[in-house]
């Protein structure tokens, strides 16, 4: 039987796999510089069980780890439980324009919490929210 937190990260990487998002900008933490490692470390100092890394720069990216989520844009750390998102995000229109969401939208909303994260536009950001609407999980298999 696998923990809660082993349990979580398998299912992040398994639907990452899917989404083929390691063909993307979208990085497994264990595989980042020592650069981008420090930038996240400090704004999220002791960091846990990190798993997956969205990167645009040291002010814009978002960090998925077994149990939460980090986000950093606009000069601003965001952080949830990924339990708490319960199943529901929605994707935040910037410019108005429904057609073009697909491919200019970058924030998603974790609706239950009211909390924005950022996501590199595109196919990316409807992987992550896909990934973020399978929380919580349910646990019947772990210990």
């Amino acid at each position: 039987m696998m923990n809660k937190d082993d349990w979580y990260t398998d299912r992040i990487l398994w639907r990452a796999n899917q989404h083929n998002l390691f063909d993307k900008s979208c990085i497994k933490y264990s595989e980042l510089d020592n650069s981008r490692v420090a930038a996240i470390e400090e704004a999220v100092p002791g960091i846990e069980k990190p798993v997956l890394v969205f990167w645009d720069s040291e002010k814009k990216w978002t960090v998925l780890c077994a149990l939460h989520i980090y986000s950093f844009f606009e000069g601003q750390l965001v952080s949830s439980a990924l339990d708490e998102i319960d199943k529901s995000v929605s994707v935040v229109s910037t410019d108005g324009l429904s057609e073009d969401i697909k491919k200019s939208a970058t924030i998603l909303c974790l609706d239950k919490v009211n909390k924005s994260i950022w996501a590199p536009a595109g196919s990316e950001l409807f992987a992550l929210m896909g990934i973020l609407k399978m929380f919580p999980l349910r646990l019947k298999d772990t210990a």
